[in-house]
């Protein structure tokens, strides 16, 4: 098969290189507030010639700082598979030689062709991809001739647009790489939100046989034994035995989260910085691979953790009072915010409405999602936010809480997310790690749809955490306000089913055959129902608490 793909955007990755270009060339600061590559370019075309400087930024990201892009998840392994296979590779990329406005006359393709050089796209001993199937174009119609010309049998591209030209032959299969909703993908179109998605749709599944060959490929590791494990999120977990006897965990991450954030970074220096500290209730750190995007762990025997357990309780109340004791030592900390902080009620505010956004572009397709969201979720939550902005306290309402009451908090925290190991708890996830509000990891403690909490341990951990953080005058009426908006924040967690490519990418994680998206969502939706209930429950007891609050 003869498979040609686009190269900025599909192959090459830029999402954090357009931040630390813009900030390296002092368009903005380090404090400036967007996240992604288009809240940055939106931002700039509100400046002065705004449209030169995006253009411009553009080029440098392109060319000078090229070296700072990284290779999209998941196609590591696609390529690899295509090796392995025997099938043709072309890359066909509409890139000029220069970029706009750039005065050091940069050459686009050379440093394209040095990045893919530096991840051995080149290398016999890995991707082993011959640079005559390496083409440039100056204007899409260009590009459009040269897979033509080829011949090949699909096209992988970032852009609709591409696959809109008259003159794209026919004969080529149309893959889209993106997160594109149903009504933004033509008819003759097949789209995809990741590698993973690409790889099942064109080579299929790997035989046992072929998955070892990969991960020898791309950990270096010669194999005894190769297991793969129930993935975690959109994460894929394998348990490795080498030829020397040793157990190992590999971790392969989908990418960044929401703000563009490598999981993998995150994760792995997170849990380095903790064992430094002393804790040993993590796994051990073995190395990472950025180009993989994956990492090597010590392996840990342990078993599910029952929920129901007080010796459990203690152990994860234990955990998080050590972090609070590191939180505030003098020591050499992260400076980051755990993945989507919510460090005031504007910004927990805002989260939801952004979620709420996402979830009412994909209504349409789904009336029990928009019945749903219309008449259980909209006026349930409007009186929230109205009841929020009253009664959270002042310090964090629209202002970001103070420093000395955040916690490195490891953000999804949970039973869900332990094992037991003779008798002792390993916490095993630490892909959102940073610093937090403790209200939102006590909230999302007792609100996780993985936990399942008697009612007493919900209550011990509520006191606990109380307790804990008994020195910040305004915790305990921050959580009695937060936790009905935190629920709701879950509920719009539990209804990501309906977005697009995400309840792909988990099952392709989970390593389960058949998959029922409508019965997954209609799963969710009943969960979430369920959810709203709970709430309800929630904000009329905390409003009936506020009300006597202001008569006393």
């Amino acid at each position: 098969m003869k498979i040609g793909i686009d190269f900025d955007n599909t192959i090459a990755r830029y999402d954090s290189s357009f931040r630390r270009t813009a900030i390296a060339t002092q368009l903005i600061t380090e404090e400036w507030g967007g996240r992604s590559k288009t809240e940055l370019r939106n931002y700039l075309r509100t400046l002065p010639d705004g449209e030169q400087l995006w253009m411009k930024l553009q080029g440098q990201v392109y060319g000078k700082f090229m070296h700072q892009a990284e290779i999209m998840p998941g196609f590591l392994e696609f390529l690899l598979k295509c090796r392995l296979r025997g099938h043709q590779v072309f890359i066909v990329s509409h890139k000029t030689e220069f970029g706009h406005f750039d005065t050091e006359q940069t050459s686009l393709r050379v440093e394209a062709m040095k990045w893919m050089e530096s991840k051995r796209f080149f290398d016999s001993n890995f991707f082993g991809m011959q640079r005559e199937h390496l083409f440039f174009a100056d204007t899409r119609e260009e590009k459009v001739a040269r897979i033509a010309e080829l011949a090949c049998d699909c096209f992988i591209d970032d852009l609709p647009e591409v696959f809109a030209e008259k003159t794209f032959p026919e004969s080529v299969k149309k893959v889209l790489y993106g997160n594109y909703r149903p009504d933004e993908v033509m008819e003759s179109v097949t789209a995809f939100s990741s590698w993973e998605e690409i790889s099942q749709h064109l080579l299929g599944s790997s035989s046992g046989e072929e998955e070892r060959v990969l991960v020898e490929l791309m950990t270096g590791i010669r194999l005894e034994a190769l297991e793969k494990v129930s993935g975690r999120g959109n994460s894929r977990i394998y348990k490795l035995t080498s030829k020397e006897g040793q157990s190992l965990a590999l971790k392969i991450y989908p990418g960044g989260d929401a703000a563009g954030r490598s999981r993998l970074g995150t994760e792995y220096h997170a849990i380095e910085f903790l064992r430094a500290q002393g804790f040993d209730a993590t796994p051990e750190v073995v190395s990472m691979d950025e180009n993989g995007h994956f990492g090597l762990y010590s392996w840990v025997d342990g078993s599910q953790v029952d929920a129901a357990d007080p010796n459990a309780l203690g152990q994860a109340v234990g955990f998080i009072s050590r972090l609070h004791e590191i939180s505030r030592a003098e020591v050499h900390k992260p400076s980051g915010l755990a993945s989507e902080a919510c460090l005031s009620a504007a910004e927990l505010i805002r989260q939801v409405d952004l979620r709420l956004q996402r979830l009412q572009g994909v209504s349409a397709h789904y009336p029990e999602l928009q019945e749903f969201l219309e008449r259980a979720f909209l006026p349930l939550w409007q009186d929230l936010i109205v009841y929020a902005k009253e009664e959270w306290p002042e310090s964090s309402r629209t202002s970001d809480l103070r420093e000395r009451y955040r916690i490195l908090s490891p953000s999804d925290f949970g039973f869900h997310n332990a094992l037991r190991a003779n008798g002792k708890l390993i916490f095993i996830d630490f892909e959102y790690f940073g610093w937090d509000d403790p209200v939102k990891l006590t909230a999302d403690f007792l609100w996780h749809p993985a936990m399942q909490l008697e009612p007493g341990v919900a209550s011990g951990w509520e006191e606990a955490m109380l307790r804990l953080f008994a020195d910040d005058p305004d915790f305990a009426a921050r959580l009695r306000v937060a936790m009905p908006l935190y629920g709701m924040r879950w509920i719009m967690i539990l209804l990501n089913e309906f977005l697009p490519g995400i309840a792909r990418r988990r099952h392709l994680a989970s390593g389960v055959e058949r998959y029922d998206g409508a019965e997954a969502q209609r799963l969710q939706l009943q969960k979430a129902l369920c959810y709203r209930d709970r709430v309800t429950k929630i904000y009329a007891n905390a409003a009936l608490f506020a009300d006597q609050n202001k008569h006393i």
